[in-house]
């Protein structure tokens, strides 16, 4: 679809310039469409301001703009670049589905199904149906969600998203053969996909097995996406089990950052205070117990002694 931004700047070409000059908005166009961060941000910037561009061009620089500003973290940015694009094409495809996430990932559920639900007649790469099944597992339709994530996977076996979702679907299903299969095919598809290492991470805490690979696999994902809070508790715990209070209370305090009110992340920092020589972490997890009164008997079972 981008590839309508080269055909459409190159025509904007000075005539005037010399055929070994490189034409500014022509570059701009690559860079938009290929390149990464703070130069695609900045690329697409300039097709959006320059006149000229057509809009299906323009419109694809705010969606691509969009993307890399929600990488960075710039979320509402992100939301009023893909709004921009939709307001240009009201059914662009990558538009929709990503006002549709950022709708999703904030929990505005419905809002996000509508926008989802318009792009999915169009789109041929199976994210609409990854999406959907997001949709369905956090609502908890174990069975839309499953089903949402293999007609994702009927459209792109490769999609590591996919993967990802369906091996939740799965672990709480209690297929755990199956999620440990989808994690492993999501990873290599994206190795630095952090919720599927995140994911990995804490299936492999829980069954108390591969824990060398839950290691790396927190690590990697704390390194690929360092706001993940399932990452970092899962790193926690790790540490709190290898008998490293230091880093395990670095750890949590960067989930807690994430999510002040986190059950296991305050109990984890409050064990990993405990454990520093600082007696006030009892108060940390006391205050996990207000929220999660069995949040003790988990550690526990995670191999964490609370005592």
């Amino acid at each position: 679809m981008r590839k309508v931004w080269l055909t459409a700047c190159v025509g904007l070409a000075l005539a005037a310039c010399a055929p070994q000059e490189v034409d500014p908005l022509e570059e701009a166009a690559r860079t938009c469409e290929t390149g990464a961060g703070a130069a695609l941000i900045a690329a697409c910037t300039t097709i959006i301001d320059t006149p000229g561009p057509t809009q299906a061009a323009r419109a694809e620089a705010y969606v691509a703009r969009a993307g890399a500003q929600r990488a960075a973290g710039e979320v509402t940015a992100a939301l009023r670049d893909y709004e921009a694009a939709l307001r240009l094409d009201e059914n662009h495809v990558a538009a929709l589905l990503g006002r549709g996430d950022i709708l999703r990932a904030s929990g505005q559920l419905d809002a996000a199904l509508a926008m989802i639900e318009r792009a999915a007649p169009n789109d041929t790469s199976g994210r609409a149906e990854m999406l959907l099944a997001r949709i369905a597992f956090t609502r908890g339709d174990m069975d839309a969600a499953a089903a949402h994530a293999d007609a994702a996977l009927a459209r792109d076996n490769d999609m590591a998203e996919a993967h990802a979702v369906r091996a939740r679907v799965r672990k709480a299903n209690g297929d755990l053969a199956g999620a440990r299969a989808d994690y492993g095919a999501a990873i290599r598809f994206d190795g630095a996909l952090a919720e599927a290492r995140a994911g990995r991470c804490r299936l492999n805490l829980e069954e108390n097995e591969n824990l060398d690979q839950a290691r790396d696999d927190a690590a990697a994902a704390v390194l690929a996406d360092p706001r993940n809070v399932e990452a970092l508790i899962c790193r926690g715990v790790l540490q709190l089990r290898d008998n490293e209070p230091g880093d395990a209370l670095a750890t949590f305090s960067a989930a807690l950052q994430q999510e002040p009110g986190n059950p296991e992340a305050l109990f984890g920092h409050g064990i990993a205070r405990m454990r520093t020589g600082d007696g006030q972490g009892a108060q940390d997890m006391n205050r996990a117990r207000g929220f999660s009164e069995h949040i003790g008997q988990r550690y526990e079972q995670l191999g964490v002694s609370t005592r």
